[in-house]
């Protein structure tokens, strides 16, 4: 369930990160962001998206060399916030209805009933959260299970062999019996998209 706080957008909720330039507010509520980045072919599935000042672009260059900490990201969504819009205007622009900080609510969340709790199928080194696979490594696996909690890259593309062409990141923590995804970062040729708490897996032997 969703904290009574934020009641468009519950735990699990999978956003696209856009990096915008000037924003200005709209006539009747809401806010315009200019989108200076990613380029799009068309509108994303889901209705939500993790705004990022285009001024911490040199964060993704650091995020696909692997220089990023747990508390790079954390000072990274201190800065950024999450909203429900559209894209409009040929999609320059994002149009947001309701918006608020990305990390207090990645935190808020921390202690909300559980999320699924997945398997680990280690015949292709994945979760299944959909229908497609989430691809992370034995080694990404196994140092999420021995790590209380940390942020690293859990897969890159074999064939592209570049993170800045398909790479999964995620931020893992401990909780009971189990290790929360508290954030994932699914990257597909620089377009970004974030899931906030989507599941959890058992602390199995690695």
């Amino acid at each position: 369930m969703a904290s009574p706080a934020f009641t468009w957008i519950e735990p699990g909720a999978s956003a696209t990160l856009i990096w915008h330039g000037a924003d200005a507010s709209r006539p009747g509520g809401g806010r315009l962001y200019s989108l200076s980045g990613p380029a799009l072919e068309q509108p994303p599935a889901s209705p939500y998206f993790i705004l990022a000042p285009v001024e911490d672009g040199d964060f993704a260059d650091r995020l696909y060399r692997g220089q990023v900490t747990l508390t790079d990201l954390r000072a990274f969504l201190s800065r950024c916030r999450i909203a429900r819009g559209a894209l409009v205007e040929d999609m320059q622009y994002v149009a947001t209805g309701e918006e608020t900080p990305v990390l207090p609510l990645v935190e808020g969340w921390r202690e909300e009933a559980a999320a699924p709790v997945l398997p680990y199928l280690s015949d292709i080194n994945a979760f299944m959260p959909a229908s497609m696979p989430l691809y992370v490594t034995e080694d990404a696996h196994a140092t999420a299970l021995r790590e209380p909690e940390q942020f690293a890259t859990a897969w890159v593309c074999d064939e592209c062999g570049e993170a800045s062409d398909a790479a999964v990141f995620l931020w893992t923590a401990h909780r009971g019996s189990v290790v929360r995804v508290c954030f994932l970062i699914h990257n597909d040729a620089g377009v970004w998209t974030c899931r906030l708490h989507p599941f959890e897996f058992t602390k199995e032997a690695a």
